[in-house]
């Protein structure tokens, strides 16, 4: 793409490319245009470039005050776009409208926890990456996709739950109210009156449960990953070579190389498939035992007998193949998680070929596992009539969703440990002993309402308690240790996320959502089936109790409690902080033609001054501050929602339900409803506006880095975000040229990409400033680093403005391989604190003190982002934008409030909106708005043409 000047007289010599956040401003507000006056000039109706062409002759607002500026008005000789990419993160329901968009947001919702484990994988210490595209993945890899797998089959206990355990009583006689006749007639008849064709008919609930998440998820990555990897290639620098360590983020595969692709897809479905038939199995086998219908007796003696007693050989072997499978499926998603180079080989022949192999191994597991399925259906159905338990409960899940809901907790404790460096083996040996342990203990539980806990119980759940304790002290002690600190010394891990436990916490909290909506869907689907009226008009149903699997009732007594401790936490934190009126500190404004308030250099104590202003603007940017301040607390508050899960968690598989929840049964159930009910207004409410994103930002967040952990979870845009935006900045320094005649197609291909690099190294005509806000500063960073161009060059005629962004304190913190203070060449940031008044007091003063955070450092042999902007005059073309009352914009470098090197990244913004009519406490957005805004850009435009300069005469 071009300007659209005649000739080679091009009157815009800056590309001003202006990026939105997550809350998906649209172009006209980006640009400050009406949509007439706009044109799209690259993209799709989901995302691309926008311009205004009578940008350089705007109809200007004769009422503006004399300083307003206007972000419709850009600087002479600068070129203003807009990339809108938030449509690439959505996805719609066509023209089902409300009720098919409901639909597609319900099925979201349910992919949210692959979304939180696809974020978690990125938590991990990610290695610095070889030259070539191959990928090494590191330390609790392989564990987080047996982790992601455990999800899968999670759900596939939810959905068995609602169709072959409750489903299978109604039919059998328990009075399901709610159900119509048609229901239980259609299964009144032989032989579909028979225990086995009426499972293997309502198994076919599960695996429809799960295709359908997977054609959701499928479906959507068709749509926004199509035609991106063409791009992508690009993104390395082709034709550049590369020596020693790569920081992920400048590695050529990270935009490119899909982790979890068909052959992992391949292996979740089989793995269902297989549960499913085990399942059935599992009820066939055990049936004559009454024993088996409970959780606390299944190990005895008399459940494990009863299969060796069964007569029904091939249910038996259906059962035995069925189980062998699951673990090959299992270890096979471990063993795909390393994509290591033995170096034989080039790295995209080995790719290729691992692919293929893979693909090939996967597809005929997938063929054995619906096999094995019919296998087992097809000897239910013909198997003829077998007895059920008293009760009538499936028997296959009477122990299942425990088994695979303790493991998965395991994993999440195991991982706590990844990133602060306790032996990967180690963590397994004492949560495997641990598991084994309480699963022990749990069948000690009392067998009836009112029997006697085993005499093991309490021995077995110490020794389980004790072995966990040892994994969490080994967590804590480990960096402290003499080998811990072979790697650095322990405050590195003040600067990461959860002190260097982000895996672990983002994982108990993907569990959690993942246990929250299953136990929702159980216990409501339970509910709705007895809440209509007694057939005989009696005032209790004539049938059984229709009961769900314990591990859903227990979690979902459990779930109000943690639910109600948390807002009681937050609102205890709030009360006690609204106290104050805090001033905290302001950033210095450069050349702003407005003043903020008077800023307050140091805190006493780090308690905040009460304000006495009567200035009704300054109490209102006072009250902006506070509420922002608040907000910032949510690191330790989600620090705290994972604890309490994993509290719920063990107390759901270890306490009896009838020992101990029966007198609470009659408040939870409004509180269960109560929360249900929220979510579905959230949903809804998301339903009724087609463009709104699913989840609201929590949704851009999960989706903004690429799927590595869990095959089903939602499109990474950046995939093709990051391409595009490369591509428009190398076609902007670029667009000039013209190649030699007589080159064939191939030919004018080489020629393209050898000017490109030599584009982003040598003087150029032309610049470009990447203006990102929020979220929009990821995408710009991580732009850059696919920019870089060698070993030993820097970027020339690239600069960056960021304004509202979340590098330094959330994802420099969450993914410090990524966006940590290593790799941008920042400094480092603490946590928020609880309980001051400003949450960032300590590394304000830390900041003022001239102290910087301890970081990690890494391998890497390539430049950090402030090492790649530095000009050849030493000034960096990087200036950020910040302001105390946006809740969600920070410093990138640091809280010091003079202009002394390295601090001048960072710039104050005016705390109030543009006086156009009413006069309004500005926050995240209308940072375009500022009067610093147009004075950051053009300084970010100086240093690049002080560089070009300075660099030119050096070569002369």
């Amino acid at each position: 793409m071009s300007d659209d000047a005649a000739g080679g007289d091009w009157p815009h010599r800056v590309l001003e490319l202006r990026i939105h956040g997550i809350k998906n401003t649209p172009p006209t507000e980006i640009l400050g245009r009406e949509q007439a006056e706009l044109r799209q000039t690259q993209g799709d109706e989901n995302g691309g470039f926008w311009w205004a062409p009578r940008q350089d002759d705007p109809d200007r607002d004769p009422d503006d005050v004399l300083g307003t500026v206007d972000p419709a008005v850009p600087p002479t000789g600068v070129r203003t776009e807009a990339y809108s990419w938030g449509k690439l993160a959505r996805f719609g329901s066509g023209p089902l409208l409300f009720v098919g968009q409901l639909f597609v947001q319900l099925a979201w919702l349910l992919l949210a926890p692959f979304g939180l484990a696809n974020a978690a994988y990125w938590t991990r210490r990610i290695p610095t990456q070889r030259p070539g595209g191959e990928w090494e993945s590191g330390v609790g890899g392989a564990s987080l996709r047996i982790f992601a797998l455990g999800l899968t089959l999670l759900y596939v206990c939810a959905l068995g739950s609602v169709s072959l355990d409750l489903g299978v009583q109604c039919v059998s006689g328990t009075a399901c109210t709610a159900l119509p006749s048609g229901f239980t007639g259609f299964f009144s008849t032989a032989p579909l009156s028979w225990r086995g064709p009426q499972l293997a008919i309502l198994s076919l609930v599960p695996i429809a449960g799960v295709l359908l998440l997977f054609l959701v998820s499928r479906r959507a990555r068709v749509r926004y990953e199509a035609a991106i990897f063409d791009a992508a290639d690009r993104m390395g620098g082709r034709g550049v070579l590369r020596t020693g360590r790569l920081r992920p983020l400048a590695s050529e595969g990270f935009w490119r190389t899909a982790r979890v692709g068909s052959p992992t897809e391949r292996l979740h479905l089989a793995a269902a498939f297989l549960l499913v038939a085990l399942l059935l199995a599992w009820d066939r086998m055990f049936s004559a035992a009454e024993a088996c219908a409970k959780l606390q007796t299944f190990v005895s003696g008399e459940c494990l007998g009863a299969a060796a007693r069964g007569g029904d050989v091939p249910i038996l072997i259906g059962g035995i193949v069925a189980a062998a499978g699951l673990v090959v499926a299992i270890a096979l998603v471990g063993v795909l998680a390393e994509t290591t180079n033995p170096g034989r080989v080039a790295v995209d022949e080995f790719l290729r070929d691992r692919l293929r192999r893979t693909g090939t191994v996967t597809a005929w597991v997938l063929v054995g596992a619906v096999v094995v399925y019919v296998f087992v259906g097809a000897s239910l159905w013909f198997g003829g009539q077998y007895e059920a338990p008293g009760t009538g409960a499936f028997l296959g899940l009477a122990t299942a969703p425990s088994i695979v809901l303790g493991v998965l907790l395991a994993i999440c404790v195991s991982a706590l440990g990844w990133r602060r460096g306790v032996p990967h083996v180690l963590s397994i040996v004492l949560m495997t002993g641990a598991g084994l342990a309480f699963l022990a203990g749990v069948a000690q539980n009392p067998p009836t309402q009112d029997g006697d806990p085993g005499p093991l119980r309490l021995p077995l759940f110490a020794v389980a308690a004790v072995l966990t304790v040892v994994q969490l002290f080994f967590v804590w002690w480990w960096p402290r240790s003499r080998s811990g600190r072979r790697a650095g010394p322990p405050e590195r891990f003040r600067a990461e996320g959860w002190a260097g436990m982000g895996p672990g916490v983002m994982m108990l909290l993907a569990l959690g959502a993942a246990m929250i909506l299953s136990t929702l869907l159980v216990l409501g689907v339970q509910g709705w089936l007895v809440s209509g009226s007694a057939p005989c008009g009696c005032a209790a149903p004539p049938h059984g109790v229709l009961r769900a699997p314990i591990v859903y009732h227990n979690f979902g007594d459990v779930l109000p409690f943690v639910a109600l401790i948390l807002g009681v936490v937050v609102a205890g934190i709030a009360l006690s902080l609204l106290r104050w009126m805090p001033m905290l500190t302001t950033p210095r404004t450069r050349d702003g033609r407005r003043p903020l308030l008077e800023e307050v250099d140091a805190y006493r104590d780090g308690r905040i001054a009460a304000s006495t202003t009567a200035d009704r603007l300054a109490l209102k940017i006072l009250r902006a501050r506070r509420l922002a301040a608040l907000v910032h607390r949510g690191e330790p508050i989600f620090g705290i929602l994972a604890a309490l899960l994993a509290v719920g968690f063990v107390v759901a598989l270890a306490v009896s339900y009838s020992a101990a929840f029966r007198a609470i049964d009659a408040l939870i159930g409004p509180a269960l409803a109560v929360i249900a009910a929220a979510i579905l207004v959230v949903i809804a409410e998301n339903a009724l506006t087609a463009t709104e994103r699913p989840i609201s930002m929590l949704w851009d967040l999960m989706c903004f880095l690429p799927r590595a952990g869990h095959p089903f979870g939602p499109p990474c845009y950046a995939e093709r975000v990051v391409p595009e935006l490369r591509d428009r900045v190398t076609d902007w320094l670029t667009h000039d040229l013209q190649p030699p005649e007589g080159l064939d197609l191939a030919a004018r291909l080489r020629w393209h990409d050898q000017q490109e690099e030599v584009a982003l190294t040598e003087d150029r005509p032309f610049s470009v400033v990447l203006s990102a806000h929020s979220l929009g500063a990821m995408l710009a960073v991580s732009t850059l680093f696919t920019l870089r161009p060698g070993d030993t060059d820097r970027l020339r005629n690239v600069g960056l403005l960021t304004y509202g962004a979340q590098l330094r304190v959330y994802f420099g913190r969450f993914f410090p391989e990524l966006f940590g203070p290593d790799a941008l060449g920042t400094l480092g940031a603490r946590r928020p604190l609880l309980v001051k008044g400003d949450p960032w007091f300590t590394q304000v003063e830390q900041d003022q003190d001239g102290d910087p955070v301890v970081v990690a450092r890494s391998d890497a042999d390539d430049p950090s982002l402030v090492q790649l902007l530095t000009q050849p005059d030493g000034s960096v073309a990087w200036v950020n934008l910040w302001r105390r009352t946006d809740y969600l914009g920070f410093p990138i470098n640091s809280y010091r409030l003079d202009d002394r090197r390295p601090d001048d990244l960072d710039r104050g913004a005016d705390e109030f909106g543009p006086p156009r009519y009413l006069v309004k406490v500005a926050t995240h957005p209308d940072y375009q708005s500022a009067p610093q805004y147009r004075v950051a850009l053009l300084d970010v435009i100086e240093r690049i043409r002080a560089g070009q300069a300075d660099g030119g005469s050096s070569r002369r």
